[in-house]
């Protein structure tokens, strides 16, 4: 029995072996080297998704075709890893939906195949920061560039934790399978089969002999990614970016998102309530009195023109219909913009405008 499955193994090796050698290069498809981040790969796919999109270029439909499927390989770290060690056929057979899995074929030994290859890969912590913005770059959108630091994989050993590809070779103690079975007797003629997570390897079927000098053997190292964020005309305060799966990087373990919260920088002429704008509007008291004509500057720098004929009472607040903020969800509707206005009375006044007043309102 043990010859015949260290036979199995061994096909299995080669035909894993040949298979990295088969299909697709997915990192030249999309202009990109191994050892490329995550937020390389997910700019290098929208660069090129739009570029050849076939509503702009109908003659390139098959590339198209190409650059999702490589995006969809290498944003996903578990396939990005079975791609890297066995190519695309050999990705095949791992997700081949309904195809045969080599390692399904341990079970003809009493169900003791690699089952951690059906579980689901463990996701990573999100990432929460805040953003501030300006009520003109909420009024307006913006794109802005925010660069952050955070645990990647490592850029010398894509996260292997070894010197060189040679390093990482097969468990001795479960012949690269990741488990160990046990066979335990439970009376005449009834066995029973244990199965657990190799402990010489951890589970990993893999052993590193000489450790990556850059990362001592650790997997990761902190690195610097940037970020283009688009700040969307009329997005609310604490509203939320989400860019998936460009948290921090661990092997094995699914990056988590990065959350920006949208916090408004204080200090603005504007105040802001939804979609509402409200502006405070000091005039003097013989405006007040007489009327006036005035202009007030706009969040894009349009000018909103008020006009005032009647007798103005201090906290008196007039409406301009549609110069609030644009909706998010619908830009082209706008809230409205509130003009409260605050009178300036005079330190002193003198007997000859007292006169003059007294003669005026009397």
């Amino acid at each position: 029995m043990m010859k015949i499955k260290s036979l199995v193994i061994l096909v299995i090796v080669i035909c894993l072996s040949v298979f990295a050698y088969a299909g697709k290069d997915f990192y030249e498809i999309l202009g990109l080297t191994r050892d490329s981040s995550p937020a390389d790969i997910k700019r290098a796919y929208r660069k090129l998704s739009v570029k050849y999109h076939p509503d702009k270029n109908p003659d390139k439909k098959d590339l198209y075709i190409e650059i999702n499927s490589a995006y969809e390989t290498l944003s996903d770290p578990e396939k990005r890893r079975i791609y890297d060690q066995y190519g695309e056929e050999g990705l095949k057979q791992n997700h081949g939906g309904g195809g045969f899995d080599p390692f399904d074929i341990f079970s003809v030994f009493g169900g003791g195949g690699r089952q951690q290859q059906a579980q689901q890969q463990q996701k990573g912590a999100d990432i929460e920061l805040e953003l501030e913005v300006t009520l003109e770059d909420l009024y307006i959108g913006k794109t802005t560039r925010v660069t952050h630091k955070k645990q990647v994989l490592c850029t010398k050993c894509r996260g292997s934790g070894a010197k060189k590809a040679s390093d990482v070779t097969t468990c001795g103690g479960c012949k690269g399978s990741g488990i160990k079975l046990k066979i335990q007797q439970l009376g005449p003629g009834f066995v029973q089969q244990i199965q657990s997570a190799c402990d010489e390897c951890g589970g990993k079927g893999k052993k590193v002999t000489s450790k990556c000098p850059h990362c001592q053997g650790k997997k990761v190292e902190i690195g610097e990614e940037t970020y283009t964020i688009e700040i969307e005309r009329g997005m609310n305060d604490q509203s939320t970016i989400k860019l998936e799966q460009l948290g921090e990087e661990s092997p094995d373990v699914t990056p988590g998102d990065i959350i920006f919260k949208i916090v408004t920088a204080p200090g603005n002429r504007f105040r802001r309530s939804g979609d509402n704008l409200y502006f405070d509007m000091s005039i003097t008291l013989l405006e007040a009195l007489v009327g006036f004509k005035k202009e007030i500057d706009h969040l894009d720098g349009h000018k909103v023109e008020i006009v005032r004929t009647d007798v103005t009472s201090p906290g008196f607040t007039i409406k301009i219909d549609g110069e609030g903020m644009p909706h998010h969800s619908f830009p082209s509707q706008t809230g409205d913009l509130y003009v409260i206005f605050n009178i300036i009375f005079p330190q002193k006044v003198s007997a000859d405008d007292k006169l003059s007043f007294e003669k005026l309102l009397k």
